[in-house]
């Protein structure tokens, strides 16, 4: 696996990429239509944040996106290839910018993650309150606070 900063180029390809993880949990088609603004990665997207990418076999099979947001760091953006999720050899988002010298020097980034994401919060990220964890598992609406504070393990 090949882990490298994302370009303009690579736009079109995180967007799909984007698309089919959000839709692989299932959501409705209305859903994912009113969520496209937000799963659309642009160039300019790309050139104003650290965005990682991960490949495999010369295909994009992840991405992550650290937004600089002044005291925090903002981690957006966090899509894996459904094909790969659990894949001993996954890409994860702390494999990216943040071990590669792009990692806040503040070290606090704050998530708003979905409730499908609660293998990445409780394995990649320390500080995260259980009742956060539960909170956003038992929300049947499937939106989700923003849970807490990351200490990413760097």
């Amino acid at each position: 696996m090949v882990i490298r900063r994302a370009t303009g180029d690579d736009a079109d390809a995180l967007t799909d990429l984007a698309h089919r993880a959000k839709a692989h949990w299932g959501y409705p088609a209305s859903w994912m239509r009113e969520w496209d603004p937000q799963l659309t990665i642009i160039p300019g997207y790309l050139e104003a944040h650290d965005v990682w990418l991960a490949e495999r076999d010369g295909a994009i099979v992840g991405m992550c996106a650290l937004e600089d947001r002044g005291a925090r760091w903002n981690l957006e953006h966090v899509w894996v290839e459904p094909a790969v999720h659990g894949a001993r050899d996954r890409p994860r988002a702390r494999d990216g910018g943040a071990r590669r010298g792009a990692a806040p020097a503040s070290r606090v980034v704050e998530l708003l993650a979905d409730p499908y994401a609660s293998g990445f919060t409780s394995g990649s990220a320390r500080g995260v309150p259980a009742t956060c964890r539960r909170r956003c598992r038992a929300r049947c609406n499937r939106t989700s606070p923003r849970d807490s504070e990351f200490d990413l393990d760097v």
